[in-house]
């Protein structure tokens, strides 16, 4: 009997959250709406990031890594001389198969980012001033590739801590764009 891939699991078990992220991201057709959006995106991934980077990844990802974009969101924030966020997100707590669930979050941005970041150039930006991160998560797409294939030879697996954590992560980006974890 065939199963589903984890990915259309988690894609399924997740789409509420991921709607109400996307729509608390909105549309930014000028630089005011950018600016909001680049410290909303800092207050969301840079905690995050800095928390995985001193995380113990399992031998299920040996070789992979998420792509990292927290230093290229402050450079952005540096060229459009806006102030990170006042208040940034504590860690999440990830054990188990629920660091999955926060990498699906993270890596799958990368498709995103390419709507992301046509709508930035149409403001001026680029990848060398202003968009940075959106031109890194827009060329990751073998990132999430590899993290795909690790997603599903993952043995053993528990596809409903990934869920919960995908939810919880996906809430944490909520918040940030809502405003809730910036000041």
């Amino acid at each position: 009997m065939p199963t589903t891939p984890r990915r259309w699991v988690l894609r399924e078990r997740t789409s509420a959250a991921h709607s109400a992220v996307d729509a608390a991201i909105g549309a930014f057709g000028d630089l005011t709406g950018y600016t909001a959006y680049l410290q909303s995106i800092a207050a969301f991934r840079q905690p995050l990031e800095r928390q995985l980077a001193a995380f113990a990844f399992p031998p299920d990802l040996e070789g992979w890594r998420p792509t990292a974009v927290g230093a290229a969101i402050s450079a952005d924030l540096v060229d459009l001389g806006v102030p990170p966020a006042s208040r940034p997100a504590g860690d999440l707590a990830l054990r188990g198969d629920g660091l999955f669930g926060a990498l699906y979050v993270l890596e799958g941005s990368a498709l995103g980012a390419r709507l992301l970041f046509e709508r930035a150039k149409t403001l001026g930006l680029s990848s060398e001033f202003g968009a940075r991160h959106l031109a890194l998560l827009s060329r990751s797409i073998e990132g999430w590739r590899g993290f795909l294939d690790r997603l599903e030879a993952a043995e053993p697996f528990d596809i409903d801590q990934a869920v919960e954590t995908s939810v919880a992560v996906f809430a944490r980006a909520r918040a940030a764009f809502e405003g809730s974890l910036h000041g």
